[in-house]
């Protein structure tokens, strides 16, 4: 599994517009957070779901979120 690095909003916590109602599509001024993202190994793309990849580093991050 090949992981990138991502700073996403805070709140929708999508690389691409998931939520066309989240702030991030409001305001160019919103929380954002750092995760990781899975990468296709063939041609380089974040894997298609666009949810965050199931990492320490993204756990951790996201429980720093909640407080």
């Amino acid at each position: 599994m090949k992981i990138e690095k991502h700073t996403v909003c805070a709140s929708c916590l999508s690389v691409g517009i998931t939520d066309v109602f989240c702030i991030c599509m409001d305001s160019n001024v919103y929380p954002t957070i750092e995760l990781e993202f899975e990468v296709c190994k063939c041609c380089g793309n974040l894997i298609c779901d666009g949810d965050p990849a199931e990492t320490e580093f993204n756990k951790k991050q996201l429980k720093n979120l909640e407080q």
